[in-house]
């Protein structure tokens, strides 16, 4: 008897993005353009005085699979985790690990320069530097 393996981790992104569009005002929706995508990488958010840093898990994606958006207030990571070649008489015992097309979008703490973000990849954790906005009166002193 075959039986289908449901990993777990679905269960949790499905409560995960029901928690978001909870969370989201009826106006800011995107018409659940995510229902389509496979999966979400998980992301934390930190600042320094002066950057933001965003890093997502995105393990065993390249760097030419993935594409970065930065706003003033917002960062959006998209992008596809390729699954891999196997042939056909491949038999699975255990199948958890989430592949196709992803997509987050990330609010931001304070306002960021989006032309000076910088981004890295190094062991499947994407990295995003953003240099925080300081409107002039504030900015005597800094140096950026």
């Amino acid at each position: 008897m075959v039986k289908r393996i449901k990993p777990v981790s679905r269960i949790i992104k499905i409560d995960a993005e029901i928690s978001r569009i909870k969370r989201e005002s009826p106006g800011r929706r995107e018409k659940f353009q995510d229902w389509g995508l496979s999966w979400m990488p998980l992301v934390d958010v930190y600042e320094k005085k002066d950057e933001i840093i965003v890093e997502a898990e995105v393990p065993g994606v390249s760097e030419t699979d993935v594409e970065i958006t930065v706003q003033s207030n917002r960062v959006e990571i998209k992008g596809l985790k390729k699954e891999g070649v196997f042939s056909g008489n491949t038999k699975f015992l255990r199948l958890e690990r989430e592949f196709g097309a992803f997509r987050r979008l990330v609010a931001l703490p304070s306002t960021v320069v989006p032309d000076r973000a910088k981004a890295f990849l190094a062991s499947g954790v994407l990295r995003i530097h953003l240099k925080k906005y300081w409107p002039k009166e504030e900015s005597n002193g800094r140096k950026g």
